[in-house]
C-alpha cells in the first residue's frame, strides 16, 4: 500500500449525475485502495458521503465534508475538520 500513513484532502470528491465516475471520486477510491486516510470534500454533502461509503468498502478510512471552493471560510473549516479528526495536524494548511 503506497499511501499507508498518508493523509489526502480531496476536493470535488462527490459524483455528478450521469454515467461513469468522476475524477474526484475515482481519486478517493484509488487512494483508499492504497491506504490513505481521506477527507472527501464536495459542495453536496450527500455526494461526499456516498463516496466515503464506497471508500470504506475498499477498506479505506474516509470522512465526508461539505465545502464550496468558492468560499474560503468553508475550505478553512475543512482543514480544521482534518485536524480535528487527526488527519494530519502537522500538515494542515492555514487559510487566510
Amino acid at each position: 500500500m503506497r499511501l499507508a500513513g498518508k493523509i489526502a484532502v480531496i476536493v470535488g470528491a462527490g459524483q455528478s449525475p450521469g454515467e461513469g465516475i468522476g475524477n474526484g471520486r475515482a481519486t478517493v477510491l484509488r487512494f483508499a485502495q492504497e491506504g490513505a486516510r481521506i477527507l472527501a470534500i464536495d459542495r453536496v454533502l450527500a455526494a461526499a458521503e456516498e463516496t466515503a461509503a464506497l471508500a470504506a468498502k475498499e477498506g479505506g478510512e474516509c470522512i465526508a465534508f461539505m465545502a464550496d471552493v468558492t468560499r474560503e471560510a468553508t475550505l478553512a473549516a475543512a482543514m480544521e475538520e482534518a485536524v480535528r479528526q487527526s488527519l494530519g495536524a502537522s500538515r494542515a494548511c492555514r487559510w487566510r
